[in-house]
């Protein structure tokens, strides 16, 4: 008994680290693909439509692996529903599937636009930031307002299903909005930029790699997880006292 539930917790997560590899791999390929396709001349689209399409490779990444809507893509996401859940197992295989789709569907995009003599994507950055306390800064901020949205969303519609999904493919297109023209915020993508600086080395990371990783992972790491908890403290037990005291009345 207990070797056949081993047996089937390992194929769930086995089915969960393709089913998330998917769902990264397409959204790293859309994303960078309409990127590029934005900068391009033979394409006249504006930065609301662009927008509006990083949104829709958000939803199509979690939709079309799954139609569950388990699909986190986003690293820090997979920080809070960790939480939530209180199963730190889950990072053991969402974070190396998400990293190994972003770098599939990063390579497929990059072997594409070299061949068809495309953009490079890193030409929509307008606005450069070089001081690298500035960037943790902004890089961390991003991950608040994705993360802390997200949660909110969790707690208005109770769980993860189509219209939450939709509501966060919105923040999505609104955060790229705001985001896609400064240089190296990579919250919104942090395993497809590192996969396109991999293969291309057209996304300018410092080459200081514990820098890097204290900007773009640990330190965005650390958002998500203090902002579990303050959610956690003021809303959730608060929303819980309400109940509690309804039931006494």
């Amino acid at each position: 008994m207990v070797s056949a539930r081993k047996r089937y917790k390992r194929k769930i997560r086995l089915i969960n680290f393709v089913a998330e590899a998917i769902g990264s791999a397409l959204f790293s390929l859309l994303y960078f693909t309409f990127i590029a396709r934005f900068l391009s001349p033979d394409f006249d689209f504006g930065e609301i439509l662009l927008g509006l399409l990083i949104g829709l490779a958000y939803f199509v990444g979690v939709y079309i692996p799954f139609h569950t809507y388990r699909i986190h893509i986003i690293p820090f996401i997979s920080i809070i529903r960790a939480l939530q859940k209180k199963k730190a197992n889950i990072l053991y295989y969402k974070l190396p599937a998400q990293f190994l789709g972003a770098f599939i569907g990063t390579w497929v995009f990059s072997t594409f636009n070299n061949f068809t003599g495309g953009e490079s994507v890193s030409e929509i950055w307008t606005y450069h930031i070089y001081n690298p306390t500035d960037l943790l800064f902004f890089n961390g901020l991003t991950v608040f307002v994705l993360c802390y949205l997200f949660y909110i969303i969790q707690l208005i519609f109770k769980s993860m299903g189509f219209t939450s999904t939709f509501f966060f493919a919105f923040v999505i297109q609104v955060v790229f909005i705001f985001t896609c023209h400064v240089s190296n915020i990579t919250a919104m993508n942090v395993f497809g930029y590192f996969s396109l600086h991999l293969i291309e080395g057209t996304v300018s990371f410092d080459g200081n790699w514990f820098m890097n990783l204290l900007i773009h992972f640990i330190a965005p790491s650390l958002v998500a997880f203090l902002i579990y908890f303050y959610i956690r403290d003021r809303y959730v037990e608060r929303s819980n006292r309400r109940v509690s005291n309804q039931q006494v009345i």
